[in-house]
């Protein structure tokens, strides 16, 4: 399968190298991107074919931190609804978790994803955003996995108001950015060499309550980004596909990792080759479909034991520990929270 990112991402390409003296029509003309399609709001266009060009702009500019330049060239138009989801989240936190769960609106497959620090090997106290791109390592994806990591700790800081929060740690595969360009940014020396791309965020930054809170706005904009999503054309991704299965087989306890490679007629060890392929493996993808569905079902009302059942948990105090970890608080507290607004 071919991957893709929306039109609306893939402009900043063009508008990154006007802004450092490259010809932006013969850029995309010669890695074959149709500047007709990146304005057009729904519009898709090959990944392989922006990461071409990200690699040429860097190749003819020699620009020292190609990967910051791009997330601070960024228009928060290019994240589509999520933008709007996140704003209107009660903490950072809970708004990772609604916007991550709807980033198909932005590209193709989870890319960004949400980890305890230790599952990464680090010992710090906060929360880590991931960020991979399937496919074989080239120099683009180092310049897309600075950007990611950069907008995160942006919109972290513009969201709370801290606007020179550093971030606790951060970890990349490979750069082409200078070390003392994204150490300046960051606050902290990047780490490389690790398996996926992440930055770790203090729990002060994204449990702090943040202005644009609303609660009616958050539902309304939910609402258009599932509309929105459910306007775009069927979709065979495997992860979707593995999605779908896990989601049907928590109710039924039925979603181990045999069990949905029996259901898409698979092995298991072919299953997990092949996320692995996509930068996911089961375990989180399953972590990141409970948390996305245990924080939208508590606030239906619904009680605590029979949101325990349908993610699949036998006992509730497995939800409950589960629970505290992903949000830092109780399903009581949080529903109490939701009462309250």
């Amino acid at each position: 399968m071919q991957l893709t990112i929306s039109s609306q991402m893939a402009k900043r390409l063009p508008a990154l190298a006007r802004a450092l003296g490259v010809d932006p029509a013969d850029l995309c003309r010669r890695h074959l991107i149709d500047e007709t399609l990146l304005e057009e709001r729904t519009g898709r266009v090959p990944l392989d074919n922006v990461l071409a060009g990200l690699e040429e702009l860097a190749a003819l500019t020699r620009h020292p931190s190609l990967g910051l330049a791009l997330a601070q060239n960024a228009v928060p138009e290019a994240y589509h609804t999520p933008a709007l989801v996140l704003l209107a989240s009660d903490t950072l936190r809970e708004g990772f978790v609604r916007a991550f769960a709807l980033q198909r609106l932005w590209g193709d497959g989870n890319r960004f994803a949400l980890a305890d620090p230790d599952t990464l090997g680090r010992a710090e106290a906060g929360l880590a955003v991931t960020f991979r791109i399937p496919g074989s390592r080239r120099t683009g994806h180092g310049i897309l996995e600075v950007c990611a990591l950069c907008e995160t700790l942006a919109g972290a800081r513009a969201l709370t108001g801290r606007s020179t929060e550093s971030a606790l740690a951060v970890g990349l595969p490979s750069t082409s950015d200078e070390l003392g360009e994204l150490t300046r940014f960051f606050g902290v020396v990047p780490a490389l060499g690790v398996e996926r791309a992440f930055v770790v965020l203090s729990n002060a930054l994204v449990d702090a309550r943040l202005s644009s809170a609303n609660a009616l706005f958050l539902s309304v904009f939910e609402r258009q980004a599932r509309e929105e999503l459910a306007r775009m054309p069927p979709e065979s991704d495997l992860l979707e596909n593995v999605a779908a299965q896990i989601r049907r087989g928590l109710v039924r306890g039925h979603f181990t990792l045999g069990n949905v490679a029996d259901a898409l007629g698979t092995s298991p060890r072919t299953l997990e080759r092949r996320l692995a392929e996509h930068g996911q493996s089961y375990q989180e993808l399953v972590e990141s479909i409970r948390r996305e569905l245990a924080s939208r079902l508590l606030e239906e009302s619904r009680g605590i034991d029979e949101v325990a059942a349908l993610l699949g948990y036998t006992e509730r105090s497995s939800f409950h520990r589960a629970f505290v970890r992903w949000f830092k608080k109780t399903p009581a507290e949080f529903q109490r929270s939701r009462t309250r607004r």
